[in-house]
């Protein structure tokens, strides 16, 4: 029995050494062309959500805006009052004098033009620096002002 056993064992070793034989060569040749094919992968998806959106094209032909062509381009009194001011000067909210109530302009209109622009530039009150008009000039903010004194007419 002990002769049995050993050539069992003997068959064993030899059944289990090609076993491992046969997994690690199976594990080291697949895993090498699955890497390679999954890091190609990752590679794609990474280039897929980096691509660029757009294009930006640098056209020659295009004039460079100066200060000559800006200041031509000033918006109307009107236009700036219809856009910026008229949310809060036409409900007279947070203490803001209604467009064209003469009650609400009173005790302003001794001030003059150019003090209420400045406090317009400023702010006063509930109203914020430049009354929202961020992107306004002084000079525009001074022909808003004239537009709504002008509507008190």
């Amino acid at each position: 029995m002990s002769q049995g056993t050993s050539a069992s064992t003997k068959l064993m070793l030899i059944v289990w050494a090609l076993a491992m034989i046969f997994i690690g060569y199976m594990s080291l040749t697949s895993s090498s062309h699955d890497s390679s094919t999954s890091d190609m992968m990752v590679d794609n998806a990474v280039l897929e959500r980096i691509k660029p959106v757009g294009e930006v094209r640098i056209d020659s032909s295009t004039m460079v805006a100066s200060a000559e062509s800006t200041e031509t381009a000033e918006r109307s009194g009107e236009e700036i009052y219809n856009s910026k001011c008229a949310g809060c000067h036409t409900s007279g909210i947070m203490g803001a004098p209604k467009y064209a109530s003469l009650a609400d302009w009173s005790s302003r209109i001794d001030l003059g033009l150019d003090k209420l622009t400045a406090s317009a530039i400023a702010g006063k009150g509930g109203m914020p620096a430049r009354g929202t008009c961020m992107d306004c000039s002084d000079n525009e903010i001074k022909i808003t002002v004239q537009y709504m004194l002008d509507s008190l007419e």
